[in-house]
């Protein structure tokens, strides 16, 4: 992969991170228009695309401080870091709540990382996962019942739109998409449902990019990890400007733009690869 390359789909990644329009999906398809994809072309490595992920995972780190800082504060109060004696507070429960919402993309991204892998250098599987994408933003926006505040969020619930973030992992598969939507099928508001969706994708990203690092430093690769660096970091500045743009559109009801954009890229895909042309 060349530098310029590398550049622009860093700049796609932060732009598509946070779009329900399935980031891993477009930087698959790229790469693939690029002349990179098939069996005889070079693949995507997942080096790359686990560390631009990083640069978007410090976007919501900076976007979402205060949740963050809540949850610190709290563990810090609970250890005795802080003075006073104080009843357990928001941060302890959004932690506990993002541990049930982590699990099952974490334990699914053990299990099929080998799978996963080959699917990015497949155009025409990108293609169908992005129109089950397009159905499910389309099914969740028309869900009548938003009532569900982040205080009154079971467990069950965080359990279920992590399951929805497992199913991601799959290029084409929006994991910002199938977490927002199914928090708002789940009665989630329209302000939680996005908000918890990002927040919860701190773990399992850091999870999976100290994994990947650790494999590229033990292979001494320093020139790329310094190029991927530096795509994370341009990751990160276009991330951060896309958090507000689907927070708006997840408030306005408009998830059905983001449906339409992925029913015609996905179809698009389906057909330039059946017809051989690439």
């Amino acid at each position: 992969m060349g530098a310029i390359e590398a550049i622009v789909l860093a700049v796609l990644q932060g732009l598509t991170e946070f779009l329900p329009v399935s980031s891993s999906g477009h930087l698959a398809l790229a790469h693939w228009l690029a002349g990179y994809g098939g069996a005889e072309r070079e693949e995507l490595p997942l080096e790359y695309v686990v560390v631009v992920h990083f640069g978007t995972l410090l976007a919501v780190l900076v976007y979402y401080r205060e949740d963050f800082a809540e949850i610190f504060r709290d563990i810090c109060r609970r250890r005795g870091c802080a003075e006073g004696r104080r009843p357990e507070g928001w941060g302890r429960k959004l932690a506990w709540l993002l541990i049930f919402a982590t699990v099952p993309a974490a334990v699914l991204g053990l299990l099929c990382k080998g799978y996963v892998e080959a699917l990015f250098n497949i155009p025409w599987v990108v293609g169908i996962s992005l129109l089950v994408t397009a159905t499910v933003l389309l099914v969740a926006e028309r869900a009548k019942r938003h009532d569900k505040s982040d205080a009154e969020t079971r467990p069950l619930d965080a359990f279920v739109v992590g399951t929805a973030q497992a199913v991601g992992i799959v290029p084409g598969i929006s994991r910002s998409g199938s977490t927002i939507a199914a928090g708002l099928l789940m009665g989630l508001t329209q302000e939680w449902a996005p908000r918890f969706a990002f927040l919860m994708s701190a773990p399992i990203i850091l999870g999976g990019t100290i994994y990947e690092v650790g494999d590229l430093l033990a292979r001494g690769d320093v020139q790329n990890l310094a190029l991927y660096s530096l795509c994370g970091l341009i990751s990160a500045v276009f991330g951060y400007l896309a958090i507000r743009l689907v927070i708006d559109a997840v408030r306005a009801g408009n998830l059905k733009y983001f449906a339409a954009y992925c029913y015609v890229v996905g179809i698009l895909a389906i057909v330039v690869n059946a017809s051989g042309l690439l």
